[in-house]
């Protein structure tokens, strides 16, 4: 009995190990995804930012707007060509929490966000954002973004 007791204990360790270690190298992929999507945009590279999500991706924008599904959708909404070019100086995210539950993850946190846009600048001081992953292969892709502020606080400035 106590040899029995042995074996699934050494077994259960094996198996334990690697999920852990599995776990961690996933919420680490989730923090540099993460982070990537706000080095393309300062970046300013659109189809960088557009990669990082899956096709049948779905925009959750903030003030109630409507949800936004799918890559081409998504590109419109940011990205249309009769807009002019958004630039994006300052961007801070600090996730406050990411998990993994199979091949979805989720990050969980804080932003600051400063934008410039049809000679206006615009800072968002603070706000929250969540953002649903999903493992493609190898990787991870957003599947759902979303963001909320409070418009109140943003400042806004005439930029030259």
């Amino acid at each position: 009995m106590r040899s029995i007791v042995i074996a699934i204990t050494l077994i259960a360790s094996v198996l334990t190990g690697p999920v852990l270690a599995n776990e961690q190298e996933d919420r680490a992929a989730l923090k540099a995804l993460d982070q990537a999507y706000v080095a393309e945009w300062i970046k300013g590279d659109a189809d960088a930012v557009l990669a990082l999500f899956t096709e049948d991706a779905t925009l959750v924008p903030h003030h109630g707007d409507s949800p936004v599904k799918g890559q081409e959708a998504i590109r419109d909404f940011w990205f249309h060509p009769d807009y002019a070019p958004t630039v994006v100086p300052e961007w801070r995210r600090e996730s406050a929490e990411i998990f993994v539950l199979g091949d979805m993850g989720v990050v969980r946190g804080r932003t600051r966000l400063v934008w410039e846009y049809d000679g206006m600048r615009t800072t968002i001081p603070d706000g929250n954002y969540v953002m649903i992953a999903v493992r493609q292969g190898q990787d991870w892709r957003i599947r759902l973004l979303t963001w909320n502020d409070d418009p109140g606080i943003w400042l806004r400035e005439h930029i030259d």
